[in-house]
């Protein structure tokens, strides 16, 4: 597709405050032009069965995905439920069609025929679009009609990036904050570079395996120069369901990056957002399992280990940091707790306490084979308590959530209660919305100046 066509895409935003009320006007506006054109003639027990074929239909999906199926921990959401109860219900109503004597005398009519069916086809189309749109304003999930074609950010292969090959001598950094001693190139780019690389998984032996997903990578102005200095690293994750590219497509990372760097001589974190699911359908529950695979050992030794050997970066613990969303942030936080000489500085976002299948009792018996004791050496909140004198002296974190996360909201005075008592240093930040992108993308960005100076970035 060219570049005019993607740039243009970009220019259709998708999230605005009044998207919601607008695509419920249009499902009401179908509704009534149907009844009125096909189905007002009909008995009122042959027009009720659209109301309620549409409410069984949405009650339906909710149990084989929420009860049933079950791949999220917190369910779809009843949002989603009742728009696919909306959808459901104009589609039959549409089928029902309307005065049975008038169908059989306009039967050989072939344009009455064509504009009846244009007619449906356009009162679906026109329902089921206004649902998705509804829905993703809901989750303030793709921001434009680039970002749902996967176009949202350019990308490229870290090995097809000459900027990004490795320099002859690695990078030093002197003493103090990284800012003091650079001094930008003047063939410095303006911006950063996005660059996807696949980070294979150990040894999955003795488990299921676990396969992740391509990686994507950001590099600052300042990585892609031939003076280029040893800069910080941050480990981000998504949240379940997700894919890497979801803080690019969704939370408008590179921006945000950009931005920071933009005001730092070309200086930010080289961010690496590492897969931690193989599958948005799947929850391995950020640990080593027999069901998920090695996931913990992935993140805590595989992802560290292939980012020091491919990416000329600081080496120094002291410089790496991990975060992560949601689900990715209950994992940034099982990270901390389990390896804290790994990550010793951490961003989570409207995280859970406990990794989560949707209860205590089946996230032990489905996700870790019945063993209690594996729950607990996964479990955050059970290694803070166990912890011992001085384990997590020197490990600082960010706890943020939105105002309107009325589920998340409790888990950050209870997380950072814990980690404390065990001898961490957190900071509890808030922002407007609920537990959406819309609050994830402002906080990242927002949390970026506490990061540079938290890893000897700025002063």
């Amino acid at each position: 597709m060219g570049d005019d066509v993607v740039q243009l895409l970009r220019q259709v935003r998708l999230l605005h405050s009044w998207m919601g009320a607008a695509c419920l006007a249009v499902v009401v506006v179908v509704a009534a032009l149907v009844w009125l054109t096909r189905t007002r003639h009909l008995p009122w027990r042959r027009q009720l069965a659209a109301p309620l074929a549409g409410a069984g239909v949405g009650a339906a999906c909710w149990v084989a995905v929420d009860c049933v199926w079950r791949p999220f921990a917190d369910g779809v959401g009843t949002t989603v439920w009742l728009w696919v109860a909306l959808t459901a219900g104009v589609v039959v109503q549409v089928l029902l069609g309307g005065d049975a004597a008038a169908d059989r005398a306009r039967v050989h009519e072939r344009k009455r025929r064509l504009v009846r069916a244009a007619g449906s086809g356009g009162s679906i189309t026109a329902t089921v679009a206004a649902a998705c749109l509804a829905v993703n304003a809901f989750f303030a999930a793709y921001p434009s009609a680039a970002a749902v074609l996967g176009m949202g950010v350019a990308t490229t292969p870290l090995d097809s990036l000459p900027a990004a090959a490795a320099l002859p001598r690695p990078p030093e950094r002197g003493p103090g904050a990284l800012e003091d001693s650079w001094r930008p190139p003047a063939d410095m780019p303006q911006d950063g570079a996005v660059v996807t690389a696949a980070i294979p998984a150990g040894d999955q032996s003795g488990t299921s395996g676990f396969t992740p997903r391509e990686a994507y990578i950001y590099l600052p102005p300042a990585y892609l120069t031939a003076q280029r200095p040893a800069l910080p690293v941050l480990v981000l994750l998504t949240g379940q369901p997700g894919s890497p590219s979801d803080w690019f497509e969704l939370g408008g990372l590179k921006d945000s990056l950009d931005a920071y760097a933009a005001a730092h001589a070309g200086l930010a974190p080289v961010v690496v957002v590492a897969d931690m699911l193989g599958s948005p359908y799947r929850n391995p529950l950020c640990a080593d399992t027999v069901r998920g695979g090695r996931v913990a050992t992935y993140l805590e030794q595989d992802v560290p280990a292939w980012i020091r050997s491919h990416l000329q970066v600081d080496g120094a613990a002291a410089r790496w940091a991990i975060g992560g969303l949601s689900n990715g942030g209950t994992c940034a936080l099982q990270a901390v707790t389990r390896s804290p000489q790994v990550y010793p500085t951490f961003l989570a976002l409207s995280a859970e306490e406990h990794p989560t299948l949707g209860s205590e009792r089946r996230t032990i018996e489905v996700g870790f084979g019945g063993d209690r004791a594996a729950y607990a050496a996964n479990d955050p909140l059970s290694l803070l308590a166990a912890a011992p004198s001085g384990r997590y002296a020197g490990v600082a974190g960010v706890l943020s959530v939105g105002t309107g996360d009325e589920r998340y909201a409790q888990v950050v005075p209870t997380v950072a209660d814990a980690a404390m008592r065990a001898g961490m240093t957190v900071t509890e930040r808030e922002y407007p919305g609920g537990h959406t992108w819309a609050v994830w993308s402002v906080a990242l960005r927002d949390q970026l100046d506490w990061l540079g100076r938290r890893l000897a970035l700025t002063a």
